[in-house]
């Protein structure tokens, strides 16, 4: 699809190629990483745009962000690491030209992440019963799952600011999440036997 990144033969790992590219910043290596997920990175960004020209361009600036973002951040499993990138990055994108997506409380029962939007517009009913939901959560995971989906902090910044190990930050927005769609839940439920 995109000619820019050449196909050479694949047989360095994921984890060979980003601490080779770590260590040399050589853009080749990078370019050959992307490669195998650039079709995935497209998908992503079609999927939030919903145009051909506005996921192309997004799979461009997306190379360019990893150009320091992967010499910045310790990358385990570099795939869903660039799918959570590609993500967040399509949602800022749509956030600055004031495009509201709307909550799935079924999207939080993923490993995806989204991050609701609050503030550009003025606040729905989801979007109070979501803040509700989130204020009844446990202290710990009200903290994480806050950081995590609106302020946008990554699990290793969060277990940083909280001296947790990253697990235990994992497990708190993991559990954090299955709350917050079994209140989401509840609160549909609520309302449908109100109309």
């Amino acid at each position: 699809m995109f000619k820019i990144f050449q196909k050479r033969p694949q047989k360095q790992t994921d984890a060979e190629l980003v601490a080779r590219y770590q260590d040399s910043g050589d853009m080749d290596v990078l370019g050959v990483l992307y490669e195998r997920y650039v079709d995935l990175v497209y998908g992503v960004c079609l999927k939030y745009f919903k145009d051909a020209a506005l996921a192309e361009d997004a799979v461009m600036n997306i190379f360019e962000e990893l150009v320091t973002k992967v010499k910045k951040y310790e990358i385990k499993n570099f795939r869903p690491w660039l799918h959570i990138l590609t993500k967040n990055h399509c949602l800022m994108q749509l956030r600055k030209k004031k495009i509201v997506v709307s909550f799935d409380p079924q999207l939080m029962q993923s490993d995806e992440i989204v991050h609701p939007n609050y503030g550009e517009s003025s606040e729905n009913g989801e979007e109070k019963a979501l803040k509700g939901c989130i204020e009844k959560l446990p202290d710990e995971q009200k903290q994480c799952v806050t950081w995590f989906y609106l302020e946008e902090k990554s699990y290793k910044d969060i277990a940083k600011m909280t001296n947790l190990e990253l697990g235990k930050v994992r497990s708190y927005i993991q559990n954090g999440r299955r709350n917050l769609r079994n209140c989401m839940e509840e609160m549909q439920l609520r309302m449908k036997n109100e109309e």
